[in-house]
């Protein structure tokens, strides 16, 4: 399902002509917001005035008239669209690059797209609607704002789908792996044109689709139709079971939030593969892999036997000789390599307030070139056994590379800057780029297409198993989750760190058991809700807010091992904020109440009609001092309370430590001994008849307690 969209068209004569000029040479740097410079005019050019004055592009924009904005026959052409108010970034793609692709569409029966439209109309619309980003309020891209890592821009195409971009060893900003930009930022009054070389396309194939279409990921494909996950990545990309019934406006407004936020129109399945390619398993298997004369591999079992000696000393010898059995060490081996959601290159970490990191003024497109310190987020993997991985991006290595399960020591000292302790990590890890650069028996490099209509896979550079060194070394460590990382619907809709919503109360399958009057709300600072571009003392700069008389709850991530563990809740109080009754247990529909109500409604000002609630009240608070025995003392004292300071590793958009500020702090819920197969749930319900109340869930830690008893954890 295509999402609808409808466009207002300016009745206005425009004079194009007398602007060309300064148009061509006139670039603009980023902007905060947008201005008026931004908006069509009677005397700007627009980006349809451009592209029917240039005849490179005569293809093009006659495609553009014929293509229209919705389904009705009653709608805008695209043309008309892109001579309107808005904001767009159009990919044109030149003539000579739309003969090639109607030339290869058609197995060279024809090069004129009109022929290519009568016979097969979906290949031109697609053509036309996956060249354009309609970027709503916000600016268009330049290339100031291109990602440059493999990464995806942060709003999806006409299309609803995602392209992304990176700078090749030539200095050329590539899209989709296939597109050069060749003509770059043309600046309009509604947008920029990126001129590019080639058509861009994307494919509608599943994730397991495209790992068995590259040569390269031979047995990730045998592995994935032998154990019966291929069957399970190819669901259908939006749940046409989703329905928005029973909320009938298009927008819903959070107290102190100005702009309504949108309801979520859709909800989409999705799917993140991390791949090894055929030479890691050549390598850490110590066997060559032969084909046959279909290209498949004709010595498999040797690979299988030696694989399955590595995943039985993982994962146990339960059913060994049926691989789609879940219990089985080579499925349990597959699924650990599969998250249930689609995530793009450039967000599997969030970069917004970690320390010492400067995001630039648009929160929603952070910059990732200059980072200051490592960032990282758990995720968990699919199947039976859910497990945990860790993402993590190097701050400090050339290019900031992207690893799975890696682990170092840091200086983390009470004043230290958290860059790295040592010059190698303990535990390396694997690993992750952003696309799958094969190089064939030729020698020529191919870009081979990884981003799914339902995911993305990512080639990584080790075998990836949940073996001891993981669980025992990678993740027997304090374990902060930031909430969007635990509901995956977040990630496929591409919301996450880039656009405020609003959800349904059956939106998010990890948030179960929500009462009629609960209302959730999603909100990333700078982004919705204000912010002025800086973020909020929230970490990662996000936050889920449930208003009303709420009761909702909240299914946990799996612990990495059996252990004791301490469980601890963000705090981010104000005098909007409710007051919860807070409950742990492993059935979600019976849990037990963990100590007194929680009351977030303190520092109350004189101007508000609101309890007057002391936070110094609550709990012992005492800034940091440079006497550490001091700072100690003061710890131990809020612990006693049941608190903590909020950590040292991120900052608020004053440029303060969230550390330093008393309403920022953590609750510790609980102290429970935990296995790593069974299912936690922790749920909040309000403790006050406000309809007005809020409640917001920021992050979540797990921390073994070994660290708290041995005085091992550290205040970042």
């Amino acid at each position: 399902m295509k999402t609808k969209r409808t466009y207002h068209l300016l009745l206005s004569v425009f004079t194009f002509p007398l602007l060309i000029g300064s148009v061509l040479l006139g670039f603009s740097s980023c902007k905060d917001e947008i201005d008026a410079s931004n908006l069509v005019t009677k005397t700007e050019a627009t980006i349809g005035d451009y592209l029917d004055s240039v005849a490179a592009y005569s293809d093009y924009m006659e495609i553009l008239s014929v293509v229209r904005t919705g389904e009705g026959s009653n709608t805008s052409s695209l043309a008309s669209m892109l001579s309107a108010y808005g904001n767009y970034t159009c990919f044109a793609p030149n003539n000579e690059a739309i003969r090639k692709y109607v030339l290869q569409v058609t197995d060279s029966v024809t090069d004129d797209w009109r022929v290519l439209y009568d016979t097969d109309s979906v290949a031109i619309i697609d053509l036309a609607k996956n060249s354009i980003i309609d970027n709503g309020d916000a600016r268009a891209y330049s290339i100031a704002d291109f990602p440059t890592d493999g990464g995806a821009f942060g709003l999806p195409n006409l299309n609803d789908r995602m392209l992304t971009c990176l700078l090749d060893s030539t200095g050329s900003y590539v899209i989709n792996g296939m597109a050069s930009v060749d003509r770059l930022d043309v600046q309009l009054g509604n947008g920029y044109v990126q001129g590019v070389n080639t058509v861009i396309t994307l494919s509608t194939s599943s994730v397991f689709d495209l790992i068995a279409a590259a040569p390269n990921m031979k047995v990730m494909a045998t592995l994935l139709r032998e154990t019966g996950w291929a069957d399970s990545l190819i669901r259908f990309r939006n749940d046409e079971n989703y329905s928005t019934d029973g909320y009938p406006e298009t927008e819903r407004y959070q107290s102190d939030i100005q702009t309504g936020l949108p309801i979520a129109q859709h909800r989409y399945y999705g799917f993140t593969g991390f791949v090894e390619t055929d030479d890691v398993y050549e390598r850490e298997l110590g066997v060559t892999l032969q084909a046959d004369l279909a290209g498949n591999i004709s010595n498999f079992d040797v690979v299988l036997d030696k694989l399955r000696e590595k995943c039985q000393d993982a994962y146990g010898t339960a059913d060994a000789d049926d691989l789609t059995s879940p219990d089985n060490a080579i499925n349990r081996f597959v699924a650990y390599h599969f998250l249930d959601g689609s995530i793009t290159y450039n967000r599997l970490v969030h970069h917004c307030n970690e320390f010492g990191y400067e995001p630039g003024t648009d929160l929603g497109n952070p910059q990732l070139t200059n980072l200051s310190v490592d960032v990282w987020d758990f995720y968990t993997t699919m199947g039976k056994y859910r497990r945990l991985i860790k993402v993590l991006q190097d701050a400090e290595e050339t290019e900031h590379p992207i690893y799975l399960n890696r682990y170092r020591e840091y200086n983390n000292g009470r004043s230290g800057n958290y860059r790295h302790a040592t010059p190698e990590p303990e535990v390396r890890g694997a690993m992750v780029y952003a696309q799958n650069v094969y190089t064939d028996e030729t020698g020529v490099q191919q870009t081979l297409e990884n981003n799914a209509e339902n995911g993305y896979y990512y080639p990584i550079d080790d075998l990836l198993i949940y073996d001891s060194e993981v669980s025992t070394n990678v993740l027997n460590d304090r374990l902060r989750f930031d909430i969007t990382t635990i509901l995956p619907e977040l990630w496929s809709a591409n919301i996450r760190g880039a656009a405020g919503s609003f959800f349904t109360r059956d939106y998010f399958k990890n948030i179960v058991n929500v009462s009629d009057e609960s209302n959730i709300f999603y909100l990333m600072s700078g982004v919705s809700g204000g912010g002025s571009g800086r973020p909020w003392s929230d970490y990662q700069g996000d936050e889920l807010i449930i208003n009303g008389v709420y009761d909702f709850t909240i299914k946990l991530p799996p612990v990495p091992r059996e252990d004791s563990y301490e469980l601890r809740f963000a705090l981010n109080m104000n005098p909007r904020r409710g007051m919860a009754q807070i409950y742990f247990g492993e059935d979600p529909y019976e849990m037990q109440p963990t100590g007194l109500p929680l009351d977030l409604r303190i520092m109350n000002t004189d101007n508000m009609n609101l309890p007057s609630l002391d936070i110094f009240a609550i709990y012992p608070w005492e800034n940091d001092v440079e006497d550490d025995q001091t700072n100690l003392t003061t710890e131990r004292n809020l612990r006693n309370q049941g608190y903590m300071k909020a950590p040292n590793y991120f900052w608020s958009g004053n440029n303060q430590i969230v550390r330093a500020i008393p309403g920022a702090s953590r609750r510790i819920i609980t102290t429970q001994r935990m296995e790593p197969d069974k299912n936690y749930y922790i749920r909040f319900k309000s403790a006050l008849e406000d309809p007005m109340g809020q409640f917001v869930v920021d992050y979540i830690e797990i921390t073994p307690t070994w660290m708290v008893n041995q005085n091992e954890e550290d205040i970042w």
